[in-house]
């Protein structure tokens, strides 16, 4: 069985397919607007093809709805747990557009998308934005590592500098030298809005990094959410851009998180 984040987490679906599968609380399926005789919830355990990543990752889908007959004395046996290997079992169907996202009920902070350089050039055709987002901005001393920074995300210095003072107007000139300080504040600031700016206008986009659709086969996209303790259709949430956690180490990518 795949680790999927913390044990908590794992927990967390376990729990929420269960508690479908044992359809005494039947408001989970009346959200979904299915038959429970005939329907049951089916827990990812395998990492899937993602057209756009061209690898096996792990689908926005941590769950989804298959149609079928699992007897009684069969589900009961399984404690009301199951997972894909149950599918060939029990000859079960998947239904499209039924994968569900389940967080943790007190996870307020989960990443919606990290999105590394590769993946960033393919939605957004350049990562232009994605350096001006993760730069360093903050701490004169740490100004140094930007230029490693833009070769990573594979954008020229010179290309860096003329865009950025093209599009605000300004008049950078180094991005490792202090007395940028400010402008590169404004690149960043500014970035971060542009990006957001694009996943709100492009549906192509949204439906990319709020429910997988464009790179996951069915069922494995997330038209629906469990989240904070309710079940209720995905959608596109107020969000805050980051950079991931191994920016420190050299690993650049961006970060989309729940704003809260």
């Amino acid at each position: 069985m795949r680790n999927k984040g913390t044990k908590e987490g794992t927990e967390q679906e376990v729990s929420f397919v269960k508690e479908l599968n044992k359809k005494e609380n039947l408001s989970y399926w009346n959200t979904l607007n299915l038959d429970p005789n005939s329907h049951y919830s089916i827990r990812v355990i395998s990492k899937k093809y993602g057209s756009l990543n061209e690898a096996k990752i792990l689908p926005k889908a941590d769950a989804f709805i298959a149609y079928g007959e699992v007897p009684l004395e069969c589900l009961q046996s399984k404690d009301y747990f199951l997972d894909e290997n149950d599918i060939e079992q029990f000859n079960l169907k998947p239904i499209n557009t039924s994968g569900i996202s389940i967080k943790r009920a007190d996870s307020k902070q989960y990443q919606i998308i990290k999105m590394s350089p590769s993946t960033f050039k393919k939605l957004f055709g350049s990562n232009i934005l994605a350096s001006g987002s993760s730069i360093y901005c903050n701490k004169e001393i740490e100004f140094i590592k930007n230029s490693k920074l833009l070769e990573a995300w594979g954008i020229n210095e010179d290309e860096f500098i003329n865009y950025f003072n093209q599009e605000l107007n300004i008049n950078l000139i180094s991005v490792t030298d202090a007395t940028s300080k400010e402008n590169i504040k404004l690149i960043k600031k500014f970035s971060n809005e542009k990006i957001a700016e694009i996943i709100n206008s492009d549906k192509s986009i949204s439906d990319f990094i709020f429910f997988g659709i464009g790179n996951f086969e069915e069922p494995f996209t997330a038209y629906w959410l469990f989240e904070h303790g309710e079940f209720r259709k995905n959608d596109i949430i107020p969000f805050t851009i980051t950079t991931g956690s191994g920016r420190s180490k050299g690993v650049y990518t961006l970060v989309l998180k729940p704003k809260g």
